[in-house]
């Protein structure tokens, strides 16, 4: 499986699963690489404060291919 297989079929996820995953990889990594926990949680809490102003129409996403795009383009 390549990373942009995988990135599609995380996509593919329902939001509330993109955030529980989110919050496991960022606590993997915090477990691996001694990030800072509260930076972690800090992370954490601020994208299910995202995902939560997504649900209520307080901001409005970009789709995340068109993020991709532009940090793609950024990196040129």
């Amino acid at each position: 499986m390549t990373l942009e297989q995988l990135e599609a079929q995380v996509f593919a996820l329902p939001k509330d699963s993109q955030v529980i995953l989110l919050a496991r990889l960022i606590e993997h990594l915090g477990q691996i690489s001694e990030i800072d926990q509260e930076i972690s949680a800090s992370w954490a809490e601020e994208a299910e404060k995202r995902d939560e102003a997504m649900n209520i129409d307080q901001v409005a996403g970009i789709p995340a291919k068109e993020v991709f795009q532009r940090v793609r383009t950024s990196l040129q």
